[in-house]
């Protein structure tokens, strides 16, 4: 699976997330964090779709990066607030979910990112 598949679903629901943040408690920092967050992330799928569909599957080193540390200020952000709060929802759900988003990402990363969608023949003649 390529990691805009995961990308830009994720990228949406943070971004859908903080809306909710705001529209449910007028939460400013709900607003700007899943705008930013969810933006960015929506922005590193965009990259590695149009990479992907270019034939440089491996091309979008910029959205490869973009996406990890999006994941990874995620997953301790929201696992620092979830511990101190206990709460399941948001931090709780969203810091299991980057994590888990994060582990994707890394094995993407070291099984050489997404997979060329063009076959080249075989010389092997």
């Amino acid at each position: 699976m390529e990691d805009f598949y995961v990308t830009i679903p994720y990228g949406a629901a943070v971004l859908v997330g903080g809306v909710a943040g705001y529209l449910k408690r007028g939460s400013k920092a709900s607003l700007a964090a899943g705008g930013g967050f969810g933006g960015a992330l929506l922005l590193a799928g965009a990259l590695s779709a149009r990479a992907f569909a270019r034939g440089h599957p491996s091309g979008s080193l910029f959205a490869a990066v973009l996406q990890t540390v999006c994941a990874v200020a995620l997953t301790v952000v929201m696992g620092i607030r979830y511990i101190k709060t206990r709460k399941v929802m948001p931090a709780g759900i969203i810091a299991a979910v980057s994590a888990l988003v994060l582990i994707f990402y890394i094995y993407k990363i070291s099984n050489g990112g997404n997979k060329s969608p063009i076959s080249y023949p075989s010389n092997a003649e």
